[in-house]
């Protein structure tokens, strides 16, 4: 159709949505009967349907000759009425409550197969071009398997082969047929055109979701990102162009990404696999599912080869066989992505233990599907069905490895051993600055406050005239969690009866003062201990903050600590932020022993905290892996007992700089995980507090963590 762009735009701003929620309506009418006794339930679908029908003509037929008469006019849907965008944006609410309503009627019926089934309608009828396709299909009572377009310099020369399913010779039968969401853009310009507009999608949603990328890593990482995106719509571009919805890519994409700590290399690697999910779905198969897998490499060799270990048949629980799993799950109709993150890579000392070699040659011998230990050369054979045991050779696994140190020459020789490391690029990070990292500030601040009244329908409009500084991002969200603290405050008595509301956060230079306005009510901050930001009348906002300091004077008379006034004022206002939950976790590190064992002690006596004392990274793991006993003591798992959001105090010792790159990943803000964690399982770091003993001098990579250095 000569219009078939600005159909699809207007079908996907004002039409899809509000035709599958009809979809849907229809769907439980004939498969849930017991539900569909319910009254409520009866009368929530027969609303829905009328208010949808009232507003877009909608085909009652048989065999649903067309979908929506507005939708084939753009026209017609762009200039349709406001009832019609509001009734659209208001479909996820409608089918959330309709399956609320369901699972209460007929408890026979799980909320995860409602909603299976509603992403189902979406997927097929993500495009007008599907949905009209589905529509031809079951009104003839027909399956496509594939459609091949040829095309030509000549239009008379273009083809489309079309090959129908046979139930006389074809042993299977294939899922329902969808188009590529990008079909018209793919049949005038070519894969190369839309592989680049999925690089410019990818960016933009990266963006969305908070992430912002310079420059310089922009482009170092499109020319990889866009022949990923090449492979997986077509192998060769001089072939016939498979038209069904698929994303298949043979390009190995990898990336080493290094450091200094705080420049976003674990956020990058945290948003890519929902930003390439989004990509995908947009343009090449709406049924795409990636997932994510982090693996911690910051953990003792012996450690580490155990997670690794490769078993046979259905013994093995190494991280290449969850990796594995993790592509096709129960719940998926086909295959999906994995992006494998490896993570907190250690230096290249000899005697560090992590060592960057070492683990190196241990991933290139188990992702490989070899059990014994690495050999130099090339020429060391492949043992029997090792590529059948081995990852390495599957395009469908992203790695991305992330490491506060440069990558040795012998280790990225035994990295690149590996097919899935073949075109392993290596990028430096560094901090977003400038521009950017004022509109990070300004974003971030807002989405706090909006997080503390989520509940609330307010808007929110925050001015924000304060220093962002430069290189380590994390003081500056530190210092941006505590100011949302403050403004939540002055604000929280007009939220109830104001549509929006206004603060303004401003910074004198002269006075090195920071005054925050909301609501004609204003605090004064002054900058402390790690640039912390303090109220200059003292004002703590939990009880407990005060009532900690009070119980760690009367402990410091039993075991002698020293702490002078000021400092124990500012730690008054760290326990304050963690009490209220603004920094999570809460890090204080101290070369003094007796007092972070003194001051976990006073914590552990306030109402609702929990402890965990004595905490030795060299001795005790951090987390385990699956080939260790049920009961195996590990941190991660003592404190996710407590349940989630829990307050809970640790004491950990770090008597090496070893033991300081071992508590790297569990005491920073981002979600701890294991390789066979979910987003469900993950221990999320509301309510955790780590008073760090430190022998000897303290990592940039651990300073950068701290709340407070005592």
């Amino acid at each position: 159709h000569p219009d078939q762009n600005a159909i699809e735009r207007c079908y996907e701003a004002s039409a899809r949505g509000i035709y599958c929620l009809i979809l849907f309506c229809q769907k439980i009418r004939t498969s849930c009967s017991r539900a569909m006794e319910d009254a409520r339930v009866m009368e929530m679908i027969s609303k829905y349907e009328d208010e949808c029908r009232s507003l877009v003509s909608v085909a009652t037929d048989s065999h649903g000759n067309d979908i929506y008469v507005a939708a084939t006019s753009p026209k017609v849907v762009a200039s349709s009425s406001p009832s019609l965008h509001g009734l659209h944006s208001t479909v996820s609410q409608r089918v959330s409550s309709l399956m609320t309503a369901i699972e209460r009627a007929d408890h026979n019926i799980r909320r995860d197969q409602l909603q299976r089934e509603y992403d189902r309608i979406k997927s097929l009828n993500s495009t007008y071009a599907n949905a009209l396709l589905q529509i031809f299909l079951d009104s003839h009572e027909s399956s496509i398997k594939d459609i091949y377009f040829k095309g030509s310099h000549a239009p008379k020369y273009e083809r489309l082969t079309i090959y129908l399913y046979d139930p006389h010779l074809d042993e299977i039968k294939p899922q329902r047929f969808t188009f590529l969401p990008c079909l018209r853009r793919v049949i005038d310009d070519g894969p190369e055109a839309v592989a680049m507009d999925m690089v410019s999608s990818f960016w933009s949603l990266l963006l969305r979701h908070g992430y912002f990328a310079t420059s310089a890593l922009k482009e170092a990482m499109t020319p990889d990102i866009r022949n990923y995106f090449l492979s997986g719509i077509t192998n060769d571009p001089t072939l016939p162009l498979l038209l069904n919805a698929h994303f298949q890519p043979s390009y190995p994409l990898s990336f080493y990404l290094h450091g200094k700590a705080g420049s976003g290399k674990s956020s990058l690697v945290r948003y890519l696999s929902p930003v390439l999910n989004g990509t995908i779905e947009e343009y090449c198969d709406p049924d795409i599912v990636v997932r994510f897998v982090k693996q911690n490499l910051n953990k003792p060799l012996e450690n580490l080869s155990l997670e690794l270990e490769l078993r046979p048949n259905n013994n093995d629980l190494s991280v290449m066989s969850i990796i594995q799993g993790r592509r096709l799950m129960q719940t998926q109709s086909k295959p999906g992505l994995v992006v494998v993150g490896l993570e907190e890579l250690a230096s290249d000392e000899e005697t560090a233990d992590p060592n960057q070699v070492e683990t190196c040659k241990l991933l290139s011998q188990r992702f490989s599907g070899r059990t014994g230990d690495f050999r130099e050369g090339e020429g060391s054979e492949k043992p029997r069905n090792s590529t059948k045991r081995g990852i390495s050779g599957d395009a469908t696994l992203i790695a991305l490895l992330t490491s506060n140190y440069e990558l040795g020459r012998a280790s990225y020789e035994a990295l690149k051993k590996l097919d899935m490391f073949s075109n392993l690029t290596v990028i430096e990070i560094a901090a977003v600055s400038g521009v950017d990292r004022v509109e990070f500030a300004n974003t971030y601040i807002a989405q706090c406050i909006c997080d503390h009244f989520a509940d609330v329908n307010c808007n929110f409009d925050v001015e924000l005239n304060f220093p962002v500084g430069s290189g380590d991002t994390r003081p500056l969200v530190r210092h941006l969690r505590m100011l949302s603290l403050f403004v939540c405050s002055l604000i929280s008595d007009k939220i109830a009866v104001r549509p929006s509301v206004c603060a303004t956060i401003t910074h004198n230079a002269e006075t090195n003062l920071t005054t925050v306005t909301a609501s004609d009510k204003s605090i004064i901050l002054r900058e402390g201990a790690m640039d912390n930001l303090y109220p200059i009348v003292p004002y703590l906002y939990d009880s407990r903050a005060e009532s900690s300091v009070v119980e760690l004077r009367k402990l410091s008379e039993v075991i002698p600590i020293t702490i002078t006034e000021k400092r124990l004022a500012e730690l008054a206002q760290i326990l304050d932020f963690y009490y209220t939950k603004t920094l999570a976790p809460a890090v204080v590190i101290s070369k003094d022993a007796s007092l972070i064992q003194t001051l976990v002690a006073a914590i552990a006596t306030q109402d609702g905290m929990h402890s965990i004392v004595d905490v030795d990274p060299n001795a005790y793991k951090m987390m385990k892996s699956l080939y260790d006993p049920a009961d195996t003591p590990n941190l991660r798992d003592d404190i996710i007992k407590f349940g989630k959001g829990a307050f809970v105090a640790v004491e950990m010792k770090c008597n090496s700089r070893d033991d300081q790159l071992l508590i790297r990943e569990i005491i920073e803000d981002t979600p701890s995980m294991t390789a066979f964690s979910s987003n469900k399982s993950a221990l999320y770091k509301d309510g955790l507090f780590f008073g760090v003993y430190v022998e000897g001098d303290i990592t940039p990579e651990l300073r950068s963590r701290a709340s407070l250095i005592l």
